[in-house]
């Protein structure tokens, strides 16, 4: 499934819609206002899927809550050297591998891509063309507003 999501161009901790291919708002990320670090809930039909804080911990760490419970965390700092990034969480490893830092990446489960991610250079809003090919899309969507989060802060 194709999904398009906005880039936090403005780093305002403002709610947003991500829409699917027929331009349909699909998935709503609802942003704390007053927080310290990103904390957001990933949301369908006014119903909680996941929801992220950021911990306060040398390096940013994040962790992915459903229904109570840690099901990922993402604490590897990105460097200017490696264009990869591990994720542990509920499905297992998956990996984040691709140039980072220009916003085209693509995300693994062992050799299965489950998702591939470029950043619309075009439009007149910061954004990312998102294409899933996984079960738990909105698992994958969440972690990519995280990654979004990790990258503006380098």
């Amino acid at each position: 499934m194709k999904y398009y999501m906005k880039s936090k161009l403005f780093k305002l901790k403002e709610d947003f819609w991500i829409k699917n291919d027929k331009e349909e708002d699909a998935f709503f990320v609802d942003n704390k206002l007053i927080s310290v670090g990103l904390q957001f809930k990933m949301m369908k039909d006014d119903k909680i899927l996941y929801d992220v804080k950021q911990k306060l911990a040398l390096l940013p760490k994040y962790e992915v809550i459903e229904n109570s419970e840690v099901v990922a965390t993402l604490n590897k700092k990105l460097t200017f050297m490696k264009d990869k990034m591990t994720i542990n969480c509920k499905y297992g490893e998956l990996i984040v591998n691709g140039n980072l830092f220009d916003r085209k990446y693509k995300i693994y489960k062992g050799n299965n891509e489950i998702a591939d991610i470029k950043k619309d250079l075009f439009k007149l809003t910061d954004g990312y063309t998102i294409d899933i090919n996984f079960e738990d899309e909105a698992f994958i969507l969440t972690l990519i507003v995280i990654i979004d989060d990790i990258l503006d802060k380098h």
